[in-house]
């Protein structure tokens, strides 16, 4: 049997909002994950409406969420450089 490396789809590793590979990847509620800084933009401009939502499932939150850093992709950001 022949091995090999494992084929990751990049498109599963990228952010929804600027469409590029995870840049310091973080993960909000309802478990997407985004850059660091796509989500933070993002969350900024909903400020004034206040009421703050995931950009891919429109989840909404009354308080901007405790966002925690995905130590996973982050690490899988770290093999692809």
């Amino acid at each position: 049997m022949a091995q090999g490396g494992a084929q990751l789809d990049p498109l599963k590793f990228s952010c929804s909002i600027c469409l590029d590979l995870l840049k310091d990847p973080l993960t909000v509620p309802c478990g997407h994950s985004y850059c660091s800084s796509c989500i933070k933009r993002h969350w900024d401009e909903e400020k004034i409406k206040g009421i703050y939502s995931c950009p891919q499932c429109r989840t909404s939150f009354k308080q901007r969420p405790n966002i925690k850093k995905n130590v996973m992709l982050a690490e899988l950001e770290m093999h692809a450089d």
